[in-house]
Parts: C-alpha cells; structure tokens; sequence
C-alpha cells in the first residue's frame, strides 16, 4: 500500500510537477533572451532561441540566473546573455556530458527513461569541467582541504542504478518527477566532505559525498533529500515564494530544536522552509520504505523526519505573513496539509514503532 502523502507530494498542479514547473521556467528563460538580447539569441526553427538541453546544463543555468537577477540593470543583464551567447558558439555541444562522451567515459543512469548523468570525471580538461569544477569551489565548498571533487568508480557507478531502481520501485511518480529537475550527479570526498548538499548556484547537480554512494539505501536518501531541494531552487524561479523585501540576511530566524548546540542554532525563514520541504518528502520517503521493508532503523528515521517537518512548518507559519509572497503562503499550506496526512492511522497490521 502506497503511504497517503507520497501521491499528495507528486501530483500538486503548482508545486510538484515537475512538467509545469520546468516548462514555466523554460519559458522564463527564453522569454528574458527575447526581450534583453534578440539579436544575440535569434530564434531557431522551433521558434525558441535556447535548446532545452543547453538551457538545462548547469553552468548555462547559472549563467542565465545571475541575468535574471540583474533584470533590472538591463545594459549589465544583455551584457551577460550576450557573453554566453558568444562562449556556447565557440563550443559546440558545451555540456559536461558531451565532453565525457568525446572522452569516452560519459556513464548515465536510465531507469524507465528517468535518466540522469554521472559526473565521472570531474578533472577532465575540458572547458566546461573547468567552469562546473569553478563553480563548485567558489559556492559549495569548504575550501580545497576539506572536500574536493573526485571521479565515480564502476562500483559507485552500479549503486547510482541501483539507487535509482529504489527510488522508482519506492515511490513511482514521486521520484520520477523529482529526477526530472536534476541533470548530475557527482561524487565529494575529503576529511570535511558534507553527505550531500545542492546550490541554486548550480541548478541541477546533486554532490554526494563518496562515503554515501556504499549501499543504493543510503544514496537513493540522499537524491530524494537533493532532488527535492532542486525543485524548489526551480519552483523559487518562477513563483513569489517569497515576499518581494526578504532578504535573508535581515529576515527573521528559528531555532530548530535539533540545532540547539550547533554554530548554527537559529535559521532564516529561508533555510528553514527549505528544510522543512525536504523533511516532509523525507517523511513520506521512509513511512513507505517502512510499508515495503519494516526496519527500526528506517522506523526511527520515520519519526524523527515526521518530527522535525512538524516543528520547522509550525515555525515557517508564524512568519507567513511578513516574508511569504502569495505563492509561499498557499505553498506552506499546502505542504502543512499534506503533511498532517501522516497522522492517517495505518491499515491493520502495519505498525509504526
């Protein structure tokens, strides 16, 4: 039996399909060339001026991102749009999957047509390496000590299938929908390394560290965990989820409770309703890995993530009104509702602890 949020997360009209949220930001993205620089991006035979696939690769998406920021100084944004436009003509097929397929190494993951590119070698000399590998420094990481890009094995290479086999066999629609948001995946290693993290920075990569990518349970967690974020990095693009004054550095905090000895005890609205996104997801994620497979382990994981999705959104509501545009109101609510499903007594027989 499929646990009752698992459909409720995949199915939302405005927030979780990954169809009408991706098309709405293509758009977002092909209308801004349109309208900023016509010349540099004439439109093709299909009449749009940038390829789905260019638009998608995430060195592309971060360029076009920081241009819709600066839409409001229109000589800086067409002076961005044409600078990209002028480096992908002078590297044809600019994708980091097409640089390891001429180098022979590209390995994808393809699952039921839900595929994803593995990162193999993330030192490759190519041009786009070099900028993903940049980019990666100068956003992510913790500094050249403590992580490091590293290059997926054969071994991490068959776990990555096996994850995502889990992942589809766990909840269909869900994670097919989520895979859609993201492009790589790409492992992290060193003494500092985080499990796993993502950046809207770096639309569409999710970095797991090396030591997560053992057993296809431990990295199918950390896809659903990163693929999540993905889609609110890609929902916030189009949507007011936010009042048009936030700004996380003045905005008000919480104190996630988990939190309370760590450097980090109080967390802007921000972080804290992306947190509570993905303990929600994580919620339902390990409520029906319990159905399939009960295990105390996985039992317990159930009810912290339950408990933590519980608190964060109580906290996010509080500030509703001051930091949350119309968009992140209805959003917040519908993922409070969606959360309260989990309180659905189980069918006789299944248990919880």
């Amino acid at each position: 039996m499929q646990e009752p949020r698992i459909a409720a997360l995949a199915q939302h009209l405005v927030f979780a399909e990954a169809a009408g949220i991706l098309n709405r930001l293509y758009q977002t993205y092909d209308f801004l060339l349109e309208c900023v620089a016509p010349e540099s991006w004439p439109a093709g035979p299909d009449g749009y001026r940038i390829a789905v696939g260019t638009a998608w690769e995430p060195t592309v998406r971060h360029r076009l991102d920081q241009a819709l920021r600066h839409i409001r100084n229109t000589p800086d944004c067409k002076a961005e749009l044409t600078a990209l436009s002028d480096s992908l003509r002078s590297r044809p097929e600019a994708t980091l999957a097409a640089e390891e397929e001429r180098a022979g190494i590209r390995h994808m993951v393809d699952v039921s047509g839900n595929r994803v590119d593995l990162l193999v070698e993330p030192a490759l000399p190519a041009p786009g390496h070099r900028e993903f590998t940049a980019l990666f420094r100068r956003h992510l990481s913790a500094g050249e000590g403590a992580d490091r890009l590293t290059r997926i094995t054969a071994h991490q290479a068959e776990v990555a299938h096996q994850a995502v086999q889990l992942m589809l066999a766990t909840a269909p629609e869900l994670c097919a929908g989520l895979l859609r948001h993201a492009r790589y995946v790409v492992a992290v290693d060193g003494p500092n390394a985080f499990d796993s993290a993502s950046t809207r920075e770096i639309p569409g990569a999710a970095f797991v560290a090396a030591r997560c990518m053992r057993t296809p349970e431990r990295l199918a967690e950390a896809l659903v965990h990163e693929f999540v974020h993905m889609r609110l990095y890609d929902l916030q693009l189009t949507r007011s989820i936010f009042a048009p004054s936030y700004d996380t550095a003045t905005a008000p905090t919480v104190a996630p409770e988990w939190h309370r000895h760590s450097q980090v005890a109080h967390w802007p609205v921000d972080r804290a309703l992306a947190a509570a996104h993905v303990y929600v997801h994580l919620s339902a994620w390990f409520e029906q890995r319990v159905r399939d497979c009960p295990d105390p382990d996985l039992e317990q994981s159930a009810q912290t993530t339950t408990s933590r999705a519980s608190s964060l959104l109580g906290k996010v509501t509080r500030h509703a009104d001051s930091c949350l545009g119309p968009a992140g109101i209805d959003f917040v609510r519908w993922l409070s509702e969606t959360h309260q499903r989990s309180t659905a007594p189980r069918p006789t027989g299944e248990r919880v602890s």
